[in-house]
């Protein structure tokens, strides 16, 4: 058992899942331009499970973001995907935690029309002068 949330660790299961989750992914969006990581330990691993999705080809995208934790707040993360955009990143990868993961949702989208489980992946088309529109919802 971990000290603290942050030093939580994947499950064999998560693990597993997590990498089925990033072969899914690679298949319909073969090229991320940027990987928006947590710090907690959970979201690192998941990240190493879905860069061996993408035989090792995220290393060079991924960033460790403090302001996606649990807890995070999800207006500041819509500033930073549109400051993102406007440099012309187009594909991002957040991987984050409950509860924030349903902000973000709710903040890109004007409601949080996704149920989220462990590993669950989100996609949606975001502009920055529009309302974004959740395309799909790949449980694991």
């Amino acid at each position: 058992m971990a000290s603290s949330d942050k030093l939580r660790q994947l499950t064999e299961k998560g693990k597993l899942q997590s990498y089925q989750q990033g072969q899914w992914l690679q298949s319909f969006c073969s090229e991320l331009d940027k990987v928006l990581v947590s710090p907690y330990i959970r979201a690192q691993e998941t990240f190493e499970q879905i860069d061996l999705a993408y035989k090792n080809q995220l290393n060079s995208k991924f960033e460790t973001w403090s302001g996606i934790t649990p807890y995070g707040d999800a207006s500041v993360v819509k500033d930073y995907l549109d400051v993102l955009s406007q440099e012309g990143v187009k594909h991002i990868l957040i991987i984050s935690h409950l509860p924030l993961v349903g902000d973000i949702v709710r903040e890109l989208c004007g409601k949080n029309t996704a149920n989220f489980y462990p590993a669950t992946i989100v996609e949606i088309e975001y502009n920055v002068a529009h309302c974004g529109i959740v395309k799909q919802i790949q449980l694991p």
